[in-house]
């Protein structure tokens, strides 16, 4: 048996989205090892769903201060933004954990992301494993090549001078979470070999359940095509791709499909309501997305900032729902361009391939039937589940990687 504490500063929440649902995948595989213990920051005063808490042995929020002030702004003129806050972190999170998460002897504490390895690192017992599903370094390289700052914002000079500061903190932070964590996971192959870890690195894809069988739509008498952009419009990145697919994206697909609408489906914000038109329609959170999917004639994932793996192109494959995606929408998925989706990243390419794949039957049978092959094949929650229980494992000294570790203890 395996006790575990998984440490994460994203709460669930429901509808869920990317990253809660890497969560309950990995929490899944890990309470079959053994008792999971779950500790989120966040800011003070908030607490995850009490339905959330059921699937731990015990739950507990160590809250974060805002961070603010004269001490902040010198400190992040001084350090950059980064390298500032994670040491506010540092400093502010120890009187704050539960007394039961360092009380107790785990044996393996497992990080959701380096953002939270880093200022609570030395504070548990157990050998460590970090989930690193995302790059920092790289989601703010990829704003600046935009000209903008991580919410979307423009970037002032000494903005770039900062985002730059950032980005080689971040490669720092990568390198020592590569040296100092029994394990270290990422989401994809090219991923882990950036971590250049070895054996000591593990991949844990991301993953999309099958879903029920559901009879095919009939075509629309009109003529006209949906196309749907599905995600957490909360999430700069899927505000960017949001703006560009309505404003650069949808008028040329409208050329050669004049009846084309996009549907905008996920957690909104007030600039993503407002792209709501009389060929755009935003949801905002929906309960469960399938209708959506079942009702779309194609996904698109145009994505200019991001990294990791994308969830809404597995649920797309899942659906039976044709893609068309950026390079970086698409990246560290085992695809290939033009068998089980199109991929192109300019205005123009993106929009001749929804109208093909709109307007294409046979292509579109072709490419659905290879992707829904693809998703059984690598991309179900099983898949994922083993190579959880294979990274705790070996970084317990468990059967995967030497003598079982004993379990942990509660300690009074």
């Amino acid at each position: 048996m395996i006790r575990t504490l998984f440490v994460s500063d994203i709460l669930p929440r429901r509808p869920a989205g990317g990253a809660v649902r890497r969560m309950d995948a990995v929490t899944a595989a890990l309470a079959e090892l053994g008792p999971v213990d779950a500790l989120f920051l966040a800011p003070p005063g908030t607490a995850p769903p009490p339905r959330e808490t059921t699937r731990f042995a015990r739950t507990g929020v160590a809250g974060v201060p805002p961070y603010t002030g004269i001490r902040a702004l010198l400190e992040i003129t001084a350090r950059g933004p980064s390298a500032a806050y994670a040491a506010h972190q540092r400093r502010t999170l120890a009187p704050r954990l539960p007394d039961w998460s360092t009380g107790t002897r785990y044996d393996l504490v497992w990080f959701n992301r380096e953002r939270t390895w880093l200022p609570l690192r030395g504070r548990f017992t157990g050998r460590t494993v970090v989930d690193v599903d995302d790059f920092e370094d790289v989601l703010i390289r990829r704003w600046t090549l935009l000209g903008q700052g991580v919410w979307g914002v423009p970037l002032t000079p000494w903005q770039r001078v900062q985002a730059r500061r950032s980005i080689g903190w971040w490669r720092r932070v990568h390198r020592r979470v590569a040296r100092q964590a029994d394990v270290v996971v990422a989401a994809c192959a090219a991923d882990a070999a950036r971590l250049g870890r070895g054996d000591r690195t593990a991949v844990v894809p991301n993953t999309y359940p099958a879903p029920p069988a559901h009879p095919p739509v009939p075509p629309r008498p009109d003529g006209g095509a949906t196309i749907l952009f599905q995600g957490s419009f909360d999430w700069a990145p899927n505000t960017d791709a949001a703006r560009w697919l309505t404003a650069d994206i949808l008028p040329l697909v409208r050329e050669r499909i004049p009846h084309a609408r996009v549907v905008l489906a996920g957690a909104s914000t007030p600039e993503v309501a407002a792209l709501a038109g009389p060929h755009v329609e935003v949801t905002g959170a929906v309960p469960d997305m399938t209708p959506h999917l079942r009702d779309a004639d194609l996904v698109m994932v145009p994505l200019r900032v991001g990294s990791g793996t994308r969830i809404k192109i597995l649920e797309a494959f899942a659906h039976g729902v044709p893609v068309v995606s950026t390079t970086i929408g698409a990246e560290g998925l085992d695809v290939v361009a033009g068998e089980h989706l199109a991929i192109a990243d300019t205005a123009e390419g993106l929009a001749r391939h929804c109208a093909d794949l709109l307007t294409d039957r046979a292509a579109r049978t072709a490419t659905v039937t290879a992707a829904a092959r693809l998703h059984t094949g690598r991309y179900l929650p099983g898949h994922a589940a083993a190579r959880v229980r294979q990274a705790a494992l070996r970084a317990t000294g468990g059967p995967a990687g030497g003598a079982a570790a004993p379990a942990g203890r509660h300690t009074p």
